[in-house]
């Protein structure tokens, strides 16, 4: 089990960080409530508006409101880094598993084709797999999850590596259990910590990938709204309506910050060569 820091407290940078990331999910759960205009109605009258009592982050160069769709399109970008990430840890976990445990070929051969994999740069990779099919939301994710397979399936071997030389694990092996039994209720509750920190952290690229891919049009499609392809749709106004790419953008780092934040603070709850520093 994880302790706390030895003043008795979370580290800070799990508290600002969780609060951070928390703010906004509920932001953009709520979005359909409070948003104050629907993201897709465009106003003629009001195309490329600065910001105002009006319209808080101003308009675009359709007269749609930049708030309002900042705010539906964060449940779009945080929905595709969380399902990446769980797309890596449902594929990168058992197969990490089994080349930790079984090692000798099983090991090399998947080592092998995992070092194929990370040889690719993740953008390239990117389009490489959703350039053959129509995009969509799904889409995007599955490819961004699949991408970051290899990085996950390496930490989790690793792990595995270590604790299959244990001695509750060469005892469950003396007591005859069977290979699942092993894998799942011997060494995978105790690479929990190390898996959480990695996803966590690994959340970051998935939502930085998925927004590239947005803004490369590979992505979210229009009139629908994520920020990155907000970022695609404003580059041809930075310099007369700076305001309309500025919202998407800060949202991006917000969410970056907030989610590092959280994964140095895990790091330091979790890991007990941290737990001294924290």
């Amino acid at each position: 089990m994880a302790r706390l820091n030895r003043g008795g407290r979370l580290p800070t940078s799990l508290l600002v960080g969780g609060g951070l990331f928390a703010l906004l999910v509920a932001m953009v759960v709520a979005a359909p409530w409070v948003a104050p205009y629907p993201y897709d109605e465009m106003d003629i009258m009001a195309i490329k508006e600065a910001p105002s009592l009006a319209h808080w982050f101003g308009t675009d160069e359709f007269g749609r409101d930049v708030l309002s769709r900042l705010l539906i399109g964060g449940r779009t970008s945080l929905f595709l880094g969380a399902a990446a990430t769980a797309v890596s840890l449902f594929i990168g976990i058992p197969l990490g598993l089994l080349a930790g445990y079984l090692r000798g070929v099983v090991d090399e051969a998947l080592m092998r084709i995992i070092d194929v994999l990370m040889s690719v740069p993740p953008i390239l990779m990117g389009l490489l797999i959703l350039s053959a099919t129509r995009p969509s939301v799904w889409k995007t994710a599955i490819a961004v999850g699949i991408i970051y397979v290899p990085v996950m399936t390496r930490l989790v071997r690793s792990v595995a590596l270590d604790l299959s030389r244990e001695e509750f694990v060469l005892a469950a092996q003396g007591r005859g259990e069977r290979l699942p039994w092993i894998l799942l209720r011997e060494i995978l509750p105790n690479a929990w910590p190390s898996i959480i920190v990695e996803a966590s952290l690994r959340m970051t690229f998935a939502v930085m990938l998925a927004a590239a891919l947005s803004f490369l049009g590979l992505g979210v499609q229009p009139p629908s709204s994520d920020w990155g392809l907000m970022i695609s749709e404003a580059r041809p106004f930075i310099d007369s309506a700076p305001w309309i790419v500025l919202g998407p953008g800060l949202a991006l780092c917000v969410t970056v910050v907030a989610i590092n934040l959280m994964g140095d603070g895990l790091r330091n709850l979790l890991d007990p060569r941290m737990r001294g520093r924290a």
